[in-house]
């Protein structure tokens, strides 16, 4: 069964409440095996006798989208246990002719578009298809080119409702002829794939189409005469992974030839890992897609099978004795087995990727180190850090389920962590599954906190990725907007993380900008200084500020209370302070 017909029925199907199909509950047990043909063959003829559709479309319209088909047969009133088999079509009829049919969620289902496509689509809220003007046109035009309807999808809005007909005509015209002698299957799948080829006019020398031609062409003895549109959109598909990946467009079209294997064997997936991969290590996009598909024998080991012992694979590498050695004192965690395929991020950790970079990026003979030839000719690894990983590992899963411990193992491996001693002690104060610590990590990365500082702080102060997002955005906002610290700060105080931001941070702030408005505080003190202190050494550090000043923390700032209140407390008992 092809994937996108398994995918499909898997929708239909799902057994959860958001996704699963409606129940006819209100239809008789005996009418629902007929059901959804007789609404199938009256959707049909509604949709070619109201709205003029040819009849090839209105088919295609109802043959595509069982999902909205039931739910039109869920919405029809209570049937009759005694309605005869044969009157289904006509009561079917006569209701529509009381209540016109929403053709919207009929037509994206149809072509394929996700759920929620109409919701993202301008000026498409409309229920009738010919409320909008090029909708149906380019429906035409593009079915009459020999698109199949059910992937009309990933042309849905940009080229569907973008593209007057009249244009869309002339650019797969225009394709034809620079593409010649190719089939009509490689310009549908390249359409499909590059829905920017029909938004806007080609150019001379057009790149995308230059790299789209080469490929296909010296591919021509696998790919022949096909008119399969799946083995060309199997090309097109990889290429545009490169593409997303930052190799220019035009780029790549000549090293397809030599790469076959790449673009008509390998998985996306495979291909996916060894563009994060080196992508990773900091290779740059422009350089990447080149460097892979000349050095193509790269894709073929499975990282995740081949272990590694840092330090001592990167001293086996070339990396320097000394810069290895400072590395692994600075960053401790790192140290012990891991799998290849986390090697970029144990790099980043420990601030080497450039340096291994530079050993690789000249490709042939120093690829070997990426081999797993390579890594089994020394077995050599710390014996005292394995047995020390390999106690706490015991003694943590007597305690823990096992498997909630494995995955929280391979979440921090997977950040640059190591099998050692220092991984078994994190691992009871990761409280979040591997998919939300993940999130959450990724999270902090994108809001620009480092990768040595996030990685240095976990190994601190772990519970900070029990955290949701939303908490984690509210310290980080309060930190460099509120505070005017930069997020650098969190190299030399990572526990700002993780103090209660509404019963500790704000209301000792709060306290102190009183003071400063006041006069009673002049200069302004660190958060490490505000928070790491006790309740009871910060109340000394106010009675320093004034006297009278614990007595209005405990009143109206106490932490206690939550912000809003002991603002409003505060004005109340000292109007004068407004």
């Amino acid at each position: 069964m092809p994937l996108r017909a398994a995918l499909h029925l898997r929708r239909l199907f799902s057994t959860d409440p958001a996704t699963a199909p409606p129940r006819l509950r209100n239809l008789p047990y005996r009418l629902r095996r007929v059901a959804v043909p007789a609404a199938r063959a009256v959707v049909s003829e509604y949709l070619h006798s109201t709205r003029c559709l040819p009849s090839s479309h209105a088919d295609s319209i109802a043959a595509h989208s069982p999902r909205s088909l039931l739910a039109f047969l869920a919405a029809l009133p209570a049937v009759p246990g005694t309605l005869p088999t044969v009157e289904l079509p006509a009561l079917l009829r006569r209701y529509l002719s009381f209540n016109p049919l929403n053709e919207l969620p009929f037509f994206l289902e149809s072509i394929g578009a996700p759920p929620n496509a109409a919701a993202g689509a301008p000026r498409f809220d409309h229920m009738f298809l010919d409320d909008h003007p090029y909708l149906l046109g380019a429906v035409a035009a593009l079915a009459h080119f020999g698109f199949p309807w059910s992937r009309l999808g990933l042309l849905f809005p940009a080229v569907l409702l973008g593209v007057a007909p009249d244009l869309i005509s002339a650019r797969l015209a225009a394709l034809e002829a620079r593409l010649h002698r190719l089939p009509r299957a490689a310009i549908i799948a390249a359409c499909l794939t590059f829905p920017s080829l029909l938004e806007g006019d080609l150019s001379d020398g057009n790149p995308l189409v230059k790299d789209l031609g080469t490929a296909f062409r010296s591919l021509r003895s696998d790919l022949g005469s096909s008119n399969d549109i799946d083995a060309f959109s199997v090309v097109c598909r990889r290429m545009r992974m490169f593409y997303d990946a930052g190799a220019e467009v035009g780029s790549i079209g000549g090293l397809v030839g030599a790469s076959r294997r790449v673009f008509l064997e390998l998985g996306e997936e495979r291909i996916g890992e060894r563009l994060r991969f080196f992508k990773e290590l900091g290779m740059e996009g422009k350089e990447l897609g080149r460097f892979l598909l000349c050095n193509a024998g790269v894709f073929d080991p499975d990282f995740s099978d081949v272990v590694i012992s840092v330090p001592e694979y990167l001293r086996r590498v070339g990396l320097a004795e000394d810069e290895v050695d400072a590395a692994v004192e600075k960053h401790p965690y790192v140290v012990g087995k891991n799998q290849l395929e986390n090697l970029p991020r144990v790099l980043r950790a420990m601030e080497l990727e450039c340096r291994f970079l530079e050993k690789i990026s000249v490709g042939a003979e120093s690829l070997r180190y990426l081999s797993p030839d390579f890594v089994s000719e020394d077995d050599s690894y710390d014996v005292d850090v394995e047995r020390a990983f390999l106690d706490g590992m015991a003694k943590v899963k007597a305690e823990r389920k096992a498997q909630h411990v494995d995955s929280k193992l391979e979440f921090l491996k997977s950040i640059g962590y190591a099998e050692n001693e220092i991984a078994t002690r994190l691992i009871p104060f990761l409280h979040s599954t591997r998919d939300l610590l993940q999130e959450r990590f990724d999270y902090l990365l994108e809001r620009g906190v480092e990768y040595k500082i996030l990685c240095q702080i976990l190994s601190v102060f772990p519970k900070v990725l029990n955290q949701g997002k939303e908490m984690l955005n509210e310290k980080l906002n309060y930190l460099t907007e509120e505070l005017g610290y930069s997020l650098e700060y969190l190299d030399c105080f990572p526990a700002f993380l993780c103090f209660d931001l509404e019963n500790r941070t704000k209301p000792r702030y709060a306290m102190l900008r009183w003071l400063q408005e006041h006069g009673l505080l002049k200069k302004t003190l660190a958060p490490a200084t505000v928070l790491a202190n006790s309740e009871k050494r910060f109340i000394t550090s106010l009675y320093i500020a004034h006297p009278a000043a614990p007595k209005l923390w405990l009143e109206c700032f106490s932490s206690r209370i939550h912000m809003e209140y002991y603002l409003k407390n505060m004005f109340s008992q000292h109007p004068e302070n407004k």
